[in-house]
């Protein structure tokens, strides 16, 4: 077997060019405003046009997408890390419950499996759309550099 296992980050790292069109730039926005900040003068010196991805982890991921990017951009929920997702999940509504209802499982046989389950329960019938973007683990954006 390879370095690289089925379940490993390093399996997920890419999985946002599933979401951008060819030849697009990742930017990550980390949490520190000088980095940040370095960022934004790479993206800055794309040309009009070129596609964009960012992406954040969370706390946080929120704020800091929006503070970067144009409206034109679709966001999208980052599980389980905005550095790695698995899943990328859109930020609507309908897509979170959705994704809640179908994907968001506790790990079987482990030790706090039983009070995840009730928390999820509770998730689930709850449908807090806005709650579950505010903890989500990373958000990652998808735009053009205007």
């Amino acid at each position: 077997m390879s370095d690289v296992s089925v379940i490993s980050p390093q399996r997920w790292q890419d999985n946002w060019r599933a979401l951008a069109l060819d030849g697009a730039v990742r930017a990550e926005l980390p949490r520190s405003a000088a980095q940040r900040a370095a960022s934004l003068a790479a993206i800055r010196e794309l040309e009009p046009g070129s596609p964009v991805v960012l992406s954040a982890s969370a706390p946080g991921a929120v704020r800091r997408c929006r503070a970067f990017a144009s409206a034109a951009g679709l966001e999208y929920l980052a599980f389980p890390a905005a550095a790695a997702p698995a899943y990328l999940v859109e930020d609507a509504p309908a897509t979170v419950r959705l994704f809640i209802a179908n994907f968001i499982l506790a790990p079987p046989g482990r030790r706090f499996s039983l009070p995840i389950n009730i928390g999820l329960d509770v998730l689930r019938f709850l449908k807090p759309w806005r709650l579950v973007r505010l903890f989500a683990p990373g958000r990652v954006v998808v735009a053009r550099r205007t």
